[in-house]
């Protein structure tokens, strides 16, 4: 529930400061990529960037808790199989 309500107030926040940056910005600049040119107006490349960085960084977050999630599950069923194998061994055989 936490996490709902904090996701909720991180996506009215980043909102918020949008509205203001676009709201407050109205420049048109030249902006120089690799391969050409463009005019934009400030706000919609701050706008833009924002979004980029905000996607890289939930991709890279993304990888790296698929990692560890894979890396548990192997863990916990190894200590499953490790677990049986110490009761089979301590369990006493009827002969």
């Amino acid at each position: 529930m936490v996490k709902y309500i904090l996701g909720i107030l991180i996506v009215i926040a980043v909102i918020i400061v949008a509205i203001t940056v676009g709201a407050n910005n109205d420049q048109l600049i030249t902006f120089n990529y690799i391969v050409a040119q463009s005019e934009l107006r400030l706000s919609s490349l701050v706008a833009v960037l924002f979004g980029l960085g905000l996607i890289l960084g939930w991709l890279v977050t993304g990888i790296f808790y698929l990692k560890i999630k894979v890396q548990n599950i192997s863990l916990n069923r190894r200590v499953k199989r490790q677990a049986q194998q110490i009761t089979e061994l301590t369990t006493p055989k009827a002969e």
